[in-house]
C-alpha cells in the first residue's frame, strides 16, 4: 500500500510546477540539445573567461590565472593552456546552415569480472563490457530561425547518429512496431540485446518571430540535466534518472516564449515519450516548463511532461523535472536535479519513481576539469529498471582532459548499490550476481 507522503509529494511538485520555477533548458541559451556544465563556470571576476587559465596579468589581482595564491586554489602545478579555434570540416556557407558533427567511443568494464555483451548493466548506456565501443558517430545540419535579424524566419534541424547508443536513442516509445527509426539495428544478439544501431532523434523545423519559437516535429526533450550528446555531458556514463525516468525525444509541438525578462516558458502538445511522426500509440500529453534567472549565477528551471500514455505504457503519465545550477566561483559550480514520476490508471497500484542528483564541477584550466556526480534513483514498483522494487545508488567521479579544443578525453570510475525494498533483495549488478559493483571506462570525442 502507498504512503501517504506520496500523494503529498506529487501535489508539491504540481504546486511548483504553477509558480515561476520550471524545466532545464532555456531555448538558444540552454537548449536541451546544447547544455553543458561550462555554461556557468566562474570567471573569477577576471577579464578572461576562464576559472584558471593563462591570464598572469598582475593587474587582475592575482585572483585569477595560475598563482599558487590565487582563488583557484593553488592549482597552478596543473600548468597553463590555451586553445586555439577548434576545427570544422565544413567550414563557414552563406546560407546560414551549420554541419557538424563528433565521434565518441571508448571502453567501459566492471571489477566484478564479467566481460559480455551486458556485463555492466543496469548501467545506462555502457552495458557491453567485453569491448572497446563506437558508442557515437554524430553528425547534424541546422539553419537557426533568426528572429532578431528578421521579423520572421524558418529554421530546421535534422540529426542522425550510428552507434552502441543509437539503439538508446531510437523512437522506442512504439514498442515492438517498426516506424521510424525504432528498428535500425546492426549487431543484435540472439537474445535480442541490441548492441548497435542509427537514430534519427531530431527533425524538425521551427518558425520565429519577435519573442516566439515554435518547434514542430520531432525533437528532444527540455526534461532534465543530461543529454543523449556526448560532448554536451561532463561524465562517460549517464544518470539513472536521465536513461530510466524522464524521456529523450517527443514528436509534436512545442512553443517558446522569451519575452520576460530572465525567463524562458515553454508549452506544447507532444505524442508522449521517444515517439516521432506515427501516433498509432494514441499518445497525448502536454510538454511544458519555465526556467529563470534568479542571478547571474544561479537558474532554476522545472519541466512537466502528463496526460495520455498511449497503449503501449497505459495509463497516464505525470513526470516533471526540477533543476538548480549555482555557479559558485572560482571555477567551481553546482547542480542539483529532483525527479518525480508517476503512472496511473492502470491495472493494480500506480508505478512511482523519484530521484535525486548531484553534481559539483571545478574548472581548473582551459584543458582539465573535475567532476563528481552523486545520485539516488528510486524504482518503488520495480517498473523502470525491471529488477525489482528498490533505490539505486551511485557516485561518479571523473576528470575531462582538453588537449585541444576538438578532442576531449573522460576517464571515470563508478561506484554503485543496489537496496531492494519490500523484502525485494535484489542482485541487477554482474548478470544478476551481486548487489553492488565498481565501473570504470574512458572515452574521447572529437568533434568536427
Amino acid at each position: 500500500m502507498k504512503m501517504d507522503w506520496k500523494a503529498a509529494m506529487l501535489a508539491a511538485a504540481m504546486m511548483v510546477g504553477g509558480s515561476t520555477v520550471a524545466s532545464a533548458q532555456e531555448a538558444g541559451i540552454y537548449d536541451a540539445s546544447q547544455v553543458n556544465y561550462n555554461a556557468i563556470a566562474s570567471d573569477c571576476g577576471c577579464a578572461s573567461d576562464v576559472a584558471c587559465g593563462c591570464d598572469t596579468d598582475l593587474t587582475c589581482g592575482s585572483e585569477c590565472g595560475c598563482y599558487s595564491d590565487s582563488c583557484c586554489g593553488g592549482m597552478d602545478w596543473f600548468g597553463c593552456c590555451e586553445h586555439g579555434d577548434a576545427w570544422t570540416l565544413f567550414g563557414e556557407n552563406c546560407c546560414g546552415v551549420e554541419i557538424g558533427g563528433w565521434v565518441s567511443a571508448g571502453y567501459y568494464g566492471n571489477f566484478r569480472g564479467v566481460n559480455t555483451n551486458n556485463g555492466n548493466g543496469p548501467v545506462p548506456f555502457r552495458g557491453i563490457s567485453n569491448a572497446a565501443t563506437l558508442n557515437q558517430a554524430w553528425i547534424y545540419a541546422e539553419k537557426a530561425a533568426d528572429a532578431e535579424t528578421y521579423c520572421f524566419d524558418l529554421g530546421y534541424r535534422v540529426d542522425a547518429v550510428f552507434g552502441a547508443d543509437g539503439p538508446d536513442t531510437q523512437a522506442f516509445g512504439y514498442g515492438n512496431r517498426n516506424r521510424w527509426d525504432n528498428d535500425w539495428d546492426s549487431a543484435v544478439t540472439a537474445d535480442g540485446e541490441e548492441l548497435y544501431g542509427s537514430a534519427i532523434p531530431q527533425a524538425y523545423m521551427t518558425a520565429a518571430w519577435g519573442d516566439w519559437e515554435v518547434k514542430v516535429g520531432h525533437f528532444y526533450t527540455i526534461i532534465g540535466y543530461e543529454v543523449v550528446q556526448a560532448p554536451d555531458n561532463f561524465f562517460s556514463s549517464y544518470a539513472y534518472t536521465m536513461n530510466y525516468g524522464e524521456p529523450f525525444t517527443h514528436g509534436g509541438v512545442l512553443a517558446t516564449y522569451s519575452g520576460v525578462e530572465d525567463t524562458t516558458l515553454w508549452g506544447g502538445y507532444v505524442q508522449g515519450w521517444d515517439t516521432a511522426f506515427d501516433n498509432w500509440e494514441g499518445q497525448a500529453t502536454f510538454l511544458g516548463g519555465v526556467s529563470r534567472d534568479l542571478s547571474d549565477s544561479t537558474t532554476i528551471t522545472w519541466a512537466v511532461n502528463a496526460g495520455d500514455w498511449g497503449k503501449t505504457n497505459g495509463g497516464n503519465i505525470y513526470m516533471n523535472s526540477f533543476v538548480l545550477t549555482h555557479d559558485i566561483g572560482c571555477g567551481y559550480s553546482y547542480v542539483f536535479q529532483h525527479d518525480l514520476g508517476v503512472q496511473t490508471n492502470i491495472p493494480g497500484e500506480a508505478a512511482y519513481w523519484y530521484g535525486v542528483n548531484q553534481y559539483f564541477f571545478k574548472e581548473i584550466n582551459d584543458c582539465w576539469s573535475a567532476g563528481i556526480r552523486a545520485e539516488w534513483f528510486c524504482d518503488e514498483d520495480g517498473a523502470r529498471v525491471g529488477f525489482g522494487p528498490g533505490s539505486y545508488y551511485a557516485t561518479t567521479v571523473g576528470l575531462n582532459w582538453k588537449p585541444t579544443a576538438n578532442v576531449t578525453v573522460r576517464p571515470e570510475a563508478r561506484f554503485e548499490k543496489f537496496d531492494g525494498i519490500y523484502g525485494n533483495g535484489g542482485t541487477p549488478y554482474a548478470e544478476g550476481t551481486h548487489d553492488d559493483c565498481v565501473f570504470y571506462g574512458v572515452d574521447a570525442i572529437f568533434t568536427f
